[in-house]
């Protein structure tokens, strides 16, 4: 890697490192507003819940009750589902909510996937 390269990869890195905000919501949960904005222009939260062995990274139900607070389109629930799954998230029917564990080397990724797949599924609404 030369050196523009080092320093495009960490102007990358900082910047997403600053411009990403995270609050404790209380002692075991942390809201990440990251960088991603959603098809609406708002910016994409995920929610870091400490489990104690992994943590669960989290829309907290965010997402599709933006596109459908009323639960009335089952195609789009249906879509969405797919999607979350064939991404390699879980879904919860009963909240709506999409999330996946994970251990502590893979949160920061599992932050990052769960974020673009908010940004991906706001578009179908």
């Amino acid at each position: 890697m030369n050196d523009t390269q080092k320093y495009i990869k960490q102007g990358i890195a900082d910047w997403i490192s600053k411009n990403t905000e995270l609050v404790a919501v209380d002692k075991d949960t942390i809201e990440v507003a990251t960088t991603q904005i959603d098809a609406y222009g708002d910016t994409v939260y995920c929610f870091v819940i400490d489990k104690g062995n992994y943590y669960e990274v989290s829309d907290d139900s965010h997402i599709l009750f933006k596109l459908d607070p009323g639960q009335t389109d089952t195609d789009l629930y249906r879509t969405a589902t797919q999607i979350a799954l064939g991404a390699g998230f879980e879904f919860d029917e009963e909240n709506c909510e999409i999330f996946v564990e994970v251990d502590k080397e893979n949160l920061a990724q599992a932050i990052i996937r769960l974020a673009q797949l908010q940004v991906a599924i706001s578009y179908l609404g």
